[in-house]
């Protein structure tokens, strides 16, 4: 079997996800639960297997954030615990 490249993987994976919306919408609008129970399948197969190729940019940027605003929380929780941002010099009276 031969290795798709990125955009080939990406393409693939896209393919598959307007798929499944369509099948839903299908699904919808016939009422046939045994088509939304393989809707539900795919679904759960793109979730699991295409959303690290869809999404790898994202995620990456979502982490990158997530990193900092710990950071800063950590810092914050440090300096309210400490309580030197509320007492005053002696020196500044």
């Amino acid at each position: 079997m031969m290795k798709l490249t990125n955009q080939e993987s990406k393409l693939k994976w896209l393919l598959l996800l307007f798929l499944a919306i369509a099948l839903f919408i299908l699904a919808l609008f016939t009422g046939q639960t045994s088509l939304n129970m393989i809707v539900i399948g795919l679904a759960i197969y793109i979730y699991k297997y295409g959303n690290p190729i869809l999404f790898k940019e994202y995620d990456e940027k979502r982490k990158k954030q997530l990193e900092e605003s710990r950071v800063v929380h950590e810092a914050v929780q440090e300096t309210l615990q400490s309580k030197k941002l509320f007492k005053k010099n002696k020196e500044d009276v």
